[in-house]
């Protein structure tokens, strides 16, 4: 579990500038209420899965979010794809295989079989190396925009 005052300050800022009761709030954003708390109380960094809902929910980047940038802006993609499809085109366009990937990256490649055979995220950090290692956003490798960075 990952803790950021950035993130806290980030989410908080979001939420207080949403005219949503907090009460309300997970619901529309589809998570639970613990994971809204958590974030705002403590800063701890939800699932890539309510990372995701939580961005596109308030319409801002991950790395935004994250706070890695202080650029608000978010231009999403005119049609979302998904970590899958990304990652498949990355392997093609680099001309590497998922083996080479998760060797170079440092992880087992049983989490590549995990990840598409039962459709799970990779961890945050992960997530972070595989696209440092595509020169790519993470909101690009997760499908969530057209641009690279």
């Amino acid at each position: 579990m990952s803790i950021s005052n950035i993130f806290k300050i980030r989410i908080t800022e979001l939420v207080e500038d949403c005219e949503v009761n907090k009460s309300e709030l997970p619901k529309l954003i589809g998570i639970d209420y613990r994971s809204l708390s958590n974030s705002l109380n403590y800063g701890i960094i939800p699932s890539p899965r309510i990372l995701i809902r939580i961005a596109n929910y308030f319409n801002v980047s991950i790395k935004y979010l994250l706070g890695t940038t202080d650029d608000e802006y978010f231009n999403q993609a005119t049609a979302q794809s998904d970590f899958k499809t990304r990652f498949d085109f990355l392997c093609k366009e680099k001309e590497v295989t998922h083996y080479k990937v998760s060797k170079d990256v440092h992880f087992d490649q049983s989490y590549i079989t995990r990840w598409f055979n039962k459709n799970y995220l990779p961890s945050l950090e992960l997530l972070e190396l595989i696209s440092d290692y595509f020169k790519v956003s993470v909101d690009y490798l997760l499908g969530r925009t057209d641009d690279r960075n």
